[in-house]
């Protein structure tokens, strides 16, 4: 620095004391009030804000609270609960729902008549008090069981495999609805989310749309593939893959089993199954190849899993809190699931070619095809809604639904003890005593439908019960439940081919292999191709490698007795 630098430097510094106290003399006379005035409001704002948070955080989590615990309320009272409270956190939020919101870029991929179905769902800038609500309600269930399912679970795929035994061992294998519904094929069971839980059947689509979304709440990325379709026409979809470590892993809902991978292990990926035709044509059975092949996977669709609630902007501004504070994923931003799909599938273990992000029609057709659903939803969870003595509460004369509350009980992993999802069910298995005693004094044509339903709710009990012995690893329960008193004693029971093929799993733990895999050549249902498939694994090497593993250790004090014999059916 020169010495006339260092001159100018040094008079600047002897004037800046100067300056700041002519500053201070300024603003004193200005008024020294007001920065004291802008310091208490910035204060008392803060103080609002963080009530105001807290507010929200506390409406939130009363909402989330009811929708968990739905078996201890009134369903109506309930849901005008939850609005209620959504709205008050709605209210309060700092910032606003912008009605108009730009959409996302992949709704232009979907079927233009799909898609204006979903539009007066995706367009409302408010909670409505039914739609919104069933949608966050089926999301709690989604998480809960997400959660019970993972507690143990250390990496990633072991997660998959798991959320995809629940999956298949709890939705019996049903044809309707279609993957894609034509004029001829139609479909009628267009049931959302939480009915398809409910009523504890699904349809390959059904089943691979619950996948998905377990593994959306347990925190796993995963698509639909699809693959080309003839000149002109859309692409196919086929199954889900989850995305693990830059790989797709490839799970087939409709034959209720995993795409084994080389030699049979574990799961086959999607690099994999398009290098070695081998990974799909074991798939195929006598009379019936597999579908597809690894020619058809030198290019796939990616499409994304989203229904139109959870591309709403009222869904997307609640993820965030619910996924902080409760871990429940409301919403989805299709767009960027794709780009990770596509950057995964593309990564360093080898491209895979995709020739086209889109989303799923699949929920889109569910909500533009709900007229049809109406009958058939009412005869799979009508038995939901029959009342019986609560036996906590039998001397007060309350009453409860025990199958609903089984359910929700088992969907967020509550099995045992007083007020878990095993004294629900027994609380359904009706005796005969009762069941006459209630009719007895009713004309015939009445009596005769309640006598029905109170046989069906006792019949789906029957079937559950040996569902959760299964999972449990209780398997000798699981044998009574499904063998002796649905096979046995139901045998034209609507789920006589689940039972067989959730029992099969059970015998092959018990030692009788055999066994195991004549009840599963005897399946009929659609999932039968890959109950076949299983046979002839479990008669070549004498264990399941195919079979769902058990989502819990058998544990003696989660033992439930097992119904008397002359109670049963």
């Amino acid at each position: 620095m020169s010495k006339a630098s260092q001159v100018r430097r040094g008079a600047m510094l002897r004037r800046v004391p100067l300056l700041v106290a002519a500053c201070s003399v300024a603003v004193g006379c200005l008024g020294s009030a007001e920065p004291e005035r802008d310091v208490r409001r910035e204060r008392a704002a803060t103080r609002q804000a963080s009530s105001l948070s807290g507010m929200r955080q506390q409406l939130l989590a009363g909402a989330v609270s009811i929708l968990s615990e739905l078996d201890r309320y009134d369903p109506a009272r309930a849901a005008e609960q939850v609005f209620d409270r959504l709205n008050q956190w709605s209210h309060a939020a700092a910032t606003e729902i912008v009605a108009g919101a730009a959409p996302d870029p992949l709704l232009g991929t979907l079927p233009d008549e799909a898609r204006a179905a979903g539009r007066g769902i995706l367009e409302r800038p408010l909670f409505d008090a039914t739609g919104d609500i069933l949608a966050i309600r089926d999301r709690c269930w989604l998480a809960a069981i997400a959660r019970s399912v993972s507690s143990d679970v250390v990496d990633d795929l072991t997660l998959a495999e798991r959320l995809f035994a629940w999956t298949v061992r709890s939705l019996a294998p049903a044809s309707d609805p279609p993957m894609v519904p034509t004029e001829a094929v139609p479909g009628t069971r267009w049931f959302l989310p939480g009915e398809i839980l409910l009523a504890g059947r699904g349809s390959g689509p059904q089943r691979a749309w619950i996948f998905i979304e377990l593994l959306r709440q347990a925190g796993l990325d995963a698509v639909m593939l699809a693959t080309p379709g003839p000149s002109g026409t859309p692409p196919r979809p086929w199954l889900p893959a989850v995305l693990i470590d830059g790989e797709a892993y490839l799970f087939e809902p409709t034959y209720g089993m995993p795409v084994p991978g080389p030699d049979g292990t574990r799961v086959a990926t999607l690099r994999q199954a398009a290098a070695d035709p081998a990974i799909l044509e074991a798939l195929s059975v006598p009379g019936r190849p597999y579908p597809v092949t690894a020619d058809d996977l030198g290019e796939v669709a990616v499409l994304v899993v989203a229904d139109p609630w959870s591309l709403a902007a009222r869904m997307q501004r609640l993820d965030e809190p619910l996924a902080a504070d409760h871990g429940i994923r409301a919403g989805v931003r299709a767009g960027e699931e794709a780009a990770r799909a596509e950057a995964s599938l593309a990564g360093p273990a080898g491209g895979v070619q995709v020739s086209q992000r889109g989303l799923w029609a699949f929920p889109w057709e569910t909500v533009a095809r709900r007229s049809l659903a109406a009958g058939p939803l009412q005869d799979e969870i009508g038995p939901l809604d029959v009342p019986v003595p609560d036996p906590r509460r039998e001397r007060a004369g309350e009453m409860f639904r025990p199958l609903f509350a089984g359910r929700v009980r088992e969907f967020r992993g509550d099995l045992d003890g007083p007020g878990g999802a095993k004294e629900a069910y027994l609380a359904a298995r009706v005796s005969r005593r009762a069941i006459n005693a209630a009719v007895a004094n009713l004309p015939e044509p009445q009596a005769t439908a309640i006598t029905g339903r109170l046989n069906r709710m006792k019949e789906d009990a029957t079937y559950w019960l040996g569902l959760v012995m299964l999972a449990e690893g209780q398997d000798e329960a699981a044998e009574d439940y499904l063998g002796r008193m649905i096979l046995e004693n139901m045998p034209d029971s609507r789920w006589a081919d689940a039972a067989r093929i959730n029992l099969a799993s059970a015998l092959v733990r018990l030692g009788r292999p055999e066994e195991a895999a004549a009840l599963l050549r005897e399946d009929r249902s659609p999932q039968r191709f890959g109950s076949r498939l299983r046979a002839d694994r479990i008669e070549a090497r004498g264990k399941p490698p195919l079979a769902p593993p058990r989502d819990a250790a058998p544990a003696a004090e989660n033992a439930v007795p097992v119904a008397p014999r002359d109670e049963a059916g």
